[in-house]
């Protein structure tokens, strides 16, 4: 199997989690046998970026006969969609999905032109398509692992004995809602006064996993998401999650202790933030995400990889006998 993978999220030096779950993916690919060459879209230097990425995966597919081109993100379809020789596999990874409303008709047209992969059920469904595959993004269970939480934090050079609330993002990002975020945290402290604020700003996945360890809560406070990995490392690691209610998270954290879905409102998180400090970590918030390993991710995108080829083939096979 040759597969073109063709992306706009990608890790740089300059941004080293952005689009780790896609580099991770490749690598599991490649582990089942896999060969991938790929094609990473700078979108955010400019939209012409795109057009020369257009260019290179028809210059790539005429060159290279691949089986499939799989593109991560609904403008990447486009661009892999360009050309009709291969078959083009489109992940929808949550945003592109209509939380930004021109990207959501983009990605209603991509989706039905290409095969579509989304890593929620209601992405599908926002999109129109109910019964198409879902494939959440792949936890890496041996990066993310639990470790204590007072050795976490002396690793850092953080206090040990002060309890941490973690925005799993970086500030920057206004999707992310860091002032929502800043106001559970300051709602917190008239009860818990030493409690203090972490965020994952420009941290490669090693330390990303020393701060979900050290952290005594993980707090999402996103406009939107999908169905964000980081939220599954912090599980992975035994950190508990309190999230207003976003993307797959709260069908993913109910019933778990510690973990809590709470309004868009900072005294309800912070509510969740006390209760989350008082729990603790806990080994059953990791078996949870445990059938969300990174090699079952790889397997069952193997598996849409393999009929989508299979469907092209007999197509092709069917087209040349009636031309005949």
């Amino acid at each position: 199997m040759r597969v073109l993978v063709v992306t706009n999220m990608y890790p740089s030096e300059e941004r080293p989690g952005v689009g780790a779950v896609v580099a991770d993916q490749v690598e599991d690919l490649r582990s089942l046998g896999v060969s991938v060459e790929l094609i990473v879209i700078r979108g955010a230097l400019g939209r012409r970026r795109y057009l020369a990425g257009a260019v290179e995966v028809g210059r790539r597919v005429r060159r290279t006969r691949f089986d499939v081109v799989h593109a991560h993100y609904g403008l990447t379809g486009v661009v892999a969609a360009t050309q009709r020789r291969v078959p083009v596999v489109t992940t929808f990874h949550g945003s592109d999905t209509g939380y930004v409303r021109w990207q959501g008709w983009v990605s209603r047209v991509v989706a039905r032109v290409t095969t579509p992969i989304f890593v929620t059920r209601d992405g599908a469904a926002r999109l129109g398509l109910p019964d198409a595959d879902v494939i959440a993004c792949g936890v890496d269970l041996e990066l993310f692992s639990p470790v204590d939480p007072s050795d976490a934090r002396k690793a850092l050079g953080w206090d040990p004995d002060v309890p941490v609330a973690l925005l799993p993002g970086a500030r920057a990002n206004a999707v992310k809602r860091a002032d929502l975020f800043d106001a559970a945290v300051r709602e917190a402290r008239i009860s818990c006064p030493a409690l203090q604020a972490r965020t994952l700003d420009h941290l490669a996945r090693p330390e990303v996993a020393r701060y979900l360890n050290a952290a005594s809560v993980t707090v999402l406070t996103s406009d939107s998401e999908g169905s964000p990995v980081t939220i599954k490392e912090s599980l992975a690691c035994g950190t508990p999650v309190v999230s207003v209610p976003v993307g797959d998270i709260p069908e993913l954290i109910t019933g778990l202790p510690g973990c809590a879905v709470a309004d868009r409102d900072p005294k309800a998180l912070a509510a969740g933030i006390l209760a989350a400090i008082r729990a603790g970590h806990a080994g059953v918030l990791r078996e949870r995400v445990e059938p969300f390993s990174r090699q079952s991710s790889a397997r069952r995108v193997l598996e849409v990889y393999e009929r989508v080829a299979g469907s092209s083939a007999s197509s092709k096979t069917s087209a040349a006998r009636s031309a005949a």
